[in-house]
């Protein structure tokens, strides 16, 4: 799992990169002067021309540290059989919904077996209700990361469909990869929410 999201942290890095690579060559093409013009009496290359416009005073290209963490994000530190430690220190039981920095448990009944004797999935009886507010929320999020427990999990055929009402991209994975993809699509400045069950649940 970690070599997984390293591997996912370098490919978005280096993606970053060449995006700022190629913003920045495009002003430095602006300032170019004609390939004929020399610098210093000698030959201008654009490698040298590029390198130079880098360091110059006057490139301003609105570039952030991309590595700089916001403070305020609150993100999964920990995976509990019974629920979530989070990044602010506190300890959520049950299942969880994380949405622009705030933490809600979700009030929906526990694996149980019906009258057959087959163990109902919390998620396939979950209220699309319980829901609304990843429609409510500002800025809303594009992705909705959810995490099944010790498996993956499907949601209820109502809940889906209002996801799919509101526009909501939906990942699902267990919940120790969900939350480990929650962590870097935050990590990456991505909108995202999270939707686990704790896990321990296993269905």
């Amino acid at each position: 799992m970690y070599s997984t999201l390293a591997r996912t942290q370098r490919l978005a890095a280096s993606k970053l990169y060449a995006a700022c690579y190629r913003a920045a060559r495009q002003y430095s093409d602006k300032r170019r002067p004609p390939p004929s013009h020399p610098r210093d009496g000698q030959p201008t290359r654009e490698d040298d021309w590029f390198q130079y416009d880098m360091k110059a005073p006057l490139l301003d290209a609105g570039f952030a540290n991309v590595f700089e963490v916001d403070p305020n994000m609150v993100s999964i530190t920990e995976n509990l059989t019974t629920g979530f430690r989070l990044s602010t220190g506190h300890t959520a039981y049950g299942p969880l919904l994380m949405v622009n920095n705030t933490a809600f448990t979700l009030k929906i009944p526990p694996p149980a077996q019906d009258k057959n004797g087959t163990v109902i999935n919390p998620f396939a009886v979950l209220d699309p209700g319980a829901l609304r507010i990843l429609n409510v929320a500002r800025p809303k999020p594009e992705l909705l990361v959810v995490g099944g427990g010790a498996n993956i999990s499907q949601l209820s055929p109502h809940a889906k469909q209002y996801l799919t009402s509101i526009g909501l991209q939906v990942v699902m994975s267990n919940t120790r990869f969900a939350s480990s993809t929650f962590n870097t699509l935050l990590e990456e400045g991505r909108s995202a929410a999270l939707l686990a069950l704790p896990c321990g649940v296993c269905i």
